[in-house]
């Protein structure tokens, strides 16, 4: 199958697949007239690209963990998987303790917006006090902050 229609069969645009079979990641060969040539089971091989890529992998290592899927399309349990998975959720735990920090930085400013002026002197403008809003739901997603005219104090 030709390119084009490989990207209408996965939702991937022919630059991806094109840019997925110069690394490597998605074999194809050449026709006679230039053209790439895919076989049918490169739909499913561009899945498995595309949900590594989705949870946070680069190309490396999408080449790295291809091999350890299983004909059934699941991933299974070959020890690169693992060592980069678990490299992965550190990783994720590192951006998410970043941004849990930087979440308690920003609270802590609006916080002192809403107690009157600074160390300063000067006074938060009367709509910066009056706007600003910390949500105070615990299940308020991490690193949001909502800034409302019409939001309520808690």
């Amino acid at each position: 199958m030709r390119v084009g229609e490989l990207a209408q069969r996965t939702g991937a645009s022919p630059r991806v697949l094109r840019h997925y079979d110069a690394n490597g990641l998605l074999p194809s060969h050449r026709l006679a007239n230039g053209y790439r040539d895919f076989p049918e089971h490169a739909i499913e091989r561009v899945r498995r690209i595309r949900l590594l890529l989705g949870i946070g992998l680069d190309l490396k290592d999408v080449a790295l963990l291809l091999p350890c899927f299983a004909e059934d399309g699941k991933l299974t349990p070959c020890d690169r998987a693992q060592e980069r998975l678990l490299g992965q959720i550190a990783d994720i735990d590192a951006r998410m303790s970043a941004l849990r920090t930087t979440r308690r930085m920003l609270t802590r400013e609006l916080r002192q917006w809403d107690r009157g002026p600074g160390p300063d002197g000067e006074a938060a403008p009367h709509s910066a006090r009056r706007s600003a809003h910390v949500p105070r739901n615990p299940g308020q997603p991490a690193g949001q902050v909502r800034i409302s005219p019409h939001a309520s104090r808690a």
